[in-house]
């Protein structure tokens, strides 16, 4: 029986901490789904979904249908579309490996809409397997190595270095409609919880919080974030907009459920291996509400602290159409630790 244990690294586990565990069985189970899928693949499929972790493809990223992607940003990645059911089964499998159970209705969710818009718009642009997947460097426990699952409305993206640190920023969905207003999904709301709950929020600000957290005179059309590479502090300066320390209590707790629902997208044991989360920073959280509190007008917010972003925007197609954006200033694609560790060890 002992031999068992420790051919299982169960006792390895008794020597961990249980975090620590979790993790690695988190983190190995992104790995083992990554190598069925690549195992999957032809040389030809190989080629489109794979490439090294230094390919500049890694941390070019964009939430826009492949019509309006410009010709020096095209998607790398393999397509559901250009895969077997089994292929497909597999890198569904490594979406999942990393998100919540929440997060994979979500997914499901947004590409559901492609079809609701494709008999709205007769568009064939709009595809629920025109989402792609794309894997760089080796997935190896101990190593570092990425993954993306994107498309229209979409973008996961997940850093995994020295097989323990893990970034999972940029990470963004949108939905159109917000709403669906006809059809069998009629009262779908994909977004419901970024919406609904930043709306709570805002109801609640007297008018001298609103007045601060009102930092410019209408939202834009859409996030000031895009899907630029990089993030900068400067854009989002820290110190306009309604600071955490002077919400109330209820608010406080608000505050605190909205962020949830961006973050626990993905599985608790990945939070845990992340550096930092905008939770662990709240102190430092100012928010920005510009618009309306009725649904079905425009309406933006952001919540801001020392490292992380969280944009919100619905104002296009009669803000039935949000996008919503967890960026991390230093740390998206996992930057910032690979800066500290080539710095470590380079030195």
């Amino acid at each position: 029986m002992l031999k068992q244990f420790l051919h299982l690294g169960v006792a390895a586990c008794f020597l961990l901490s249980l975090a620590s565990c979790i993790s690695h069985n988190a983190t190995h189970d992104m790995v083992d789904s990554a190598t069925d899928f690549l195992e999957s693949l032809d040389a030809k499929q190989k080629a489109k979904a794979q490439a090294a972790f230094s390919s500049k493809d890694r941390t070019d990223w964009v939430f826009l249908p492949d019509k309006y992607i410009k010709p020096e940003k095209k998607r790398f990645g393999l397509t559901l579309k250009e895969m077997t059911k089994e292929q497909r089964e597999l890198g569904i499998a490594l979406l999942h490996s990393a998100l919540s159970q929440e997060a994979k209705i979500t997914v499901s969710q947004v590409r559901l809409l492609e079809d609701v818009l494709l008999k709205l718009t007769k568009d064939p642009i709009r595809d629920s397997d025109l989402y792609y997947i794309s894997i760089f460097g080796e997935p190896t426990d101990h190593g570092t190595w990425a993954w993306t699952f994107e498309g229209h409305h979409l973008s996961v993206n997940v850093t995994i270095i020295n097989g323990h640190h893990v970034s999972l920023t940029p990470s963004f969905y949108g939905s159109n409609p917000g709403v669906v207003g006809e059809g069998e999904h009629k009262g779908l709301q994909v977004l419901a919880g970024e919406e609904n709950i930043a709306r709570k929020l805002a109801k609640t600000l007297t008018s001298a919080q609103l007045s601060k957290a009102n930092v410019f005179n209408k939202p834009p059309k859409d996030i000031f974030s895009k899907d630029y590479t990089k993030v900068s502090r400067k854009d989002f300066d820290i110190r306009k907009g309604l600071p955490y320390k002077e919400m109330s209590n209820k608010q406080k707790e608000i505050v605190q459920d909205l962020i949830n629902v961006y973050i626990e997208k993905f599985r608790p044991e990945l939070l845990k291996n992340t550096d930092h989360t905008p939770l662990s920073e709240i102190d430092s959280l100012v928010f920005v509400w510009v618009g309306s509190t009725i649904p079905g007008k425009p309406h933006y917010y952001r919540l801001v602290t020392t490292n992380h972003l969280i944009e919100y925007d619905n104002v296009q197609n009669g803000a039935m159409h949000p996008h919503a954006a967890w960026r991390d200033f230093d740390g998206d694609f996992g930057e910032d630790i690979l800066l500290r560790h080539h710095s470590k060890h380079h030195h």
